[in-house]
């Protein structure tokens, strides 16, 4: 994994606002329906934090949980997605922001496709990355059926 950053960022109108350190040159596309679902796009560009980092400065958003294991966070005023924190903390290394709502997104570079197996038909991609099917990933599986489904 590449060294950690100080970031900082927030939703559309403001009211939101964090600073954290993050992994801005490891970030992954999600293909995964609820990511789909979530952002209204065909992937998710997730940015993983340095555990314990995350501070927010002015409204906290409001939480939503999306999974058996995890929580979406918005901002109440403009719906922006602002992060997926794990529930109850148990896997605070997969706590990640949305990289749209880095005030400096550019500096993303996204290294590998998630959950490839909802990627929509419709939805290329040709960027050389590695690409994993959840069931590759055997920390998610376990994760899913901990909380009840696969």
């Amino acid at each position: 994994m590449a060294d950690a950053e100080p970031v900082t960022g927030g939703c559309l109108c403001g009211e939101v606002r964090y600073a954290a350190e993050a992994y801005v040159r490891d970030a992954y596309y999600c293909q995964c329906r609820i990511c789909q679902k979530s952002t209204g796009a065909p992937a998710e560009i997730g940015v993983l934090l340095v555990p314990g980092t995350l501070r927010y400065e002015g409204a906290e958003p409001k939480f939503y949980q999306s999974s058996p294991f995890g929580t979406r966070g918005f901002c109440d005023a403009c719906g922006s997605r602002i992060i997926w924190a794990s529930l109850n903390g148990e896997k605070p290394e997969w706590d990640n922001v949305s990289a749209g709502s880095l005030d400096d997104s550019e500096r993303v570079v996204p290294t590998s496709h998630q959950c490839v197996e909802s990627r929509l038909s419709w939805y290329r991609f040709d960027d050389g990355l590695p690409s994993f099917r959840s069931d590759e990933m055997p920390e998610l599986m376990a994760a899913w059926a901990r909380g009840g489904s696969a």
